[in-house]
């Protein structure tokens, strides 16, 4: 790699900002997932909550205030369940965003140490090929010798 001009220390940078965006995007697909499960539990326990307050109205209707009572109370432990989960959702959905801004980050700097490297490749080979008499001029010399 030194023969392309990258030295160790560019390489280690390049293989350390690989490493950490690779485990952030991991970190990332793991809040995603945990918030997308979060959602579902919410929505679960939101139909459960409907679900009892129908079910105690109906056997209230029925004059079954015993059943519709224990319904209710079932449905309080329902709701605070849901209560819960939501806060665990809305914390999840910051820790998604934090760590979406941490991701960005690193990828804008991986672009940067990316365009570090191929300018440092393309100086190097502009070198290279000027040591061997190697010219990058439009022109060819001998026209330009017969022009002068």
């Amino acid at each position: 790699m030194e023969r392309l001009g990258l030295s160790k220390d560019v390489l280690d940078m390049a293989r350390d900002i690989g490493t950490a965006l690779e485990n952030s995007n991991e970190g990332l697909k793991a809040i995603q997932d945990s918030l997308s499960t979060q959602q579902r539990l919410a929505r679960r326990l939101e139909e459960e909550s409907k679900s009892l307050y129908e079910r105690a109205a109906s056997a209230l209707a029925s004059s079954e205030e015993e059943t519709a009572r224990q319904l209710l109370l079932r449905r309080t432990d329902v709701q605070e369940k849901l209560i819960k989960v939501l806060q665990g959702c809305a914390d999840e959905k910051k820790r998604l965003t934090k760590m979406e801004e941490n991701v960005a980050e690193l990828e804008r700097r991986a672009m940067e140490i990316d365009s570090l490297i191929r300018r440092n490749v393309s100086a190097k080979t502009i070198q290279d090929s000027s040591s061997l008499g190697l010219s990058l001029s439009v022109e060819d010399p001998l026209l330009q010798k017969f022009k002068d």
